[in-house]
């Protein structure tokens, strides 16, 4: 029994960045090509798979979200969207809505959040969550019986196999963030920490609570730059663990729906067909959905 949890944006954006303004909508004459991309995307997983779990996460908590608080820094290189953008966000939570498919946002807890906190209560439920995301700070939730699948572009993956790609532990991705930092976020690190540097760290410690506490020992370690490296770290202490607490993903959380709540309803065949004639689309999915229809009435074999 599985879980899809689907990390919206990647799919949105990769179709908001690779598509032309082939689409319009009919009554704001808004782009609607990624909207477009997502609607393929979304049908296309749920024909595949037919899930009978399956949750897709939206962002909306720029500037207001928990982090935001802790660091007014915090992905303050990222603009807001202009309303163009946010009229085709919008319509892909629609999307969702007229496919049977739960959706949320949340102003205080991003989507990486949202996900991590489903993801648990599946696992409590006995079932196995499959991240559907390519954003590696999603990787850190990622345990023994979960699965990561960057749908279009890669197999799914079990932890053993990110954990020899990324040369490190899944549960440690939060405390790399915290010593190299994260650009696309805006997260400091410790200047100085490199990508080669902390993964050394991290094969002899296993969190930066842990390396923070043997500061001693790291002069003896076969790190390049190591007998520098103690009172680099140090001297950056107060940075690193607000570095590392903007990077870990909340995962315990009343907000994040059950299993129960993330059944897939089926699509509302009608409500698609207003859907995509809103958003200029024509009959360019009405095969896809339609096969999707036939596929969730009938038997299963």
């Amino acid at each position: 029994m599985q879980a899809f949890l689907i990390d919206s944006s990647i799919y949105i954006f990769r179709s908001y960045f690779s598509l032309p303004e082939n689409w319009h909508s009919q009554d704001a004459n808004y782009p609607t090509h990624a909207v477009y991309g997502f609607t393929g995307f979304l049908l296309d997983l749920l024909r595949q798979k037919q899930p009978q779990y399956v949750f897709c996460a939206f962002d909306e908590s720029l500037g207001s979200g928990f982090r935001h608080q802790l660091c007014a820094d915090y992905k303050a290189n990222r603009e807001l969207p202009d309303e163009a953008l946010a009229f085709q966000l919008n319509a892909c939570r629609q999307l969702c809505r007229v496919l049977g498919v739960t959706e949320m946002a949340s102003t205080i807890f991003e989507a990486d959040d949202l996900i991590g906190g489903v993801a648990h209560k599946a696992r409590l439920a006995s079932a196995q969550p499959v991240i559907v995301s390519r954003d590696k700070d999603l990787t850190q939730i990622i345990q023994r019986n979960d699965l990561y699948w960057d749908y279009g572009k890669a197999q799914p993956q079990s932890q053993a196999q990110l954990e020899a790609k990324l040369e490190l532990g899944c549960s440690q991705m939060a405390d790399y963030l915290a010593l190299t930092g994260d650009s696309s976020d805006n997260i400091a690190g410790v200047p100085g920490v490199g990508a080669k540097t902390a993964r050394q760290l991290l094969s002899h410690f296993p969190s930066v609570d842990a390396v923070m506490e043997h500061l001693d020992q790291l002069q003896d370690l076969p790190i390049r730059g190591a007998k520098k490296l103690a009172d680099r770290l140090d001297s950056h202490r107060q940075q690193l663990f607000l570095s590392r607490q903007l990077a870990q993903i909340v995962t315990d959380m009343e907000e994040a729906p059950d299993l129960a709540a993330i059944g897939w309803q089926g699509i509302y065949q009608d409500a698609f067909d207003i859907f995509c004639e809103d958003m200029g689309f024509g009959n360019a999915f009405a095969a896809r959905a339609a096969a999707l229809k036939q596929r969730q009435l009938s038997p299963l074999g």
